[in-house]
């Protein structure tokens, strides 16, 4: 895990990442639900709220771990 200062950073960047898709997730969803396509539309929420979910869990693993390093 050499690529990563410390396990902080690494759990930060995880939750940055849960949040991007998680947003794009949601858009796609809102994308669907306006054309009528509700089985798309009720997929893309799903991942979106395991995204927000993992992102939630990532932040504190990151609060966890602060100011440890490998």
């Amino acid at each position: 895990m050499a690529y990563y200062k410390n396990q902080e950073v690494m759990f930060k960047q995880r939750a940055e990442n849960n949040m991007k898709q998680g947003d794009y997730h949601y858009a796609q969803s809102k994308e669907a639900e306006a054309r009528g396509d509700k089985e798309t539309a009720k997929s893309h929420m799903a991942q979106a709220q395991y995204q927000y979910k993992s992102q939630k869990q990532n932040e504190a693993k990151a609060q966890e771990h602060k100011g440890k390093s490998w």
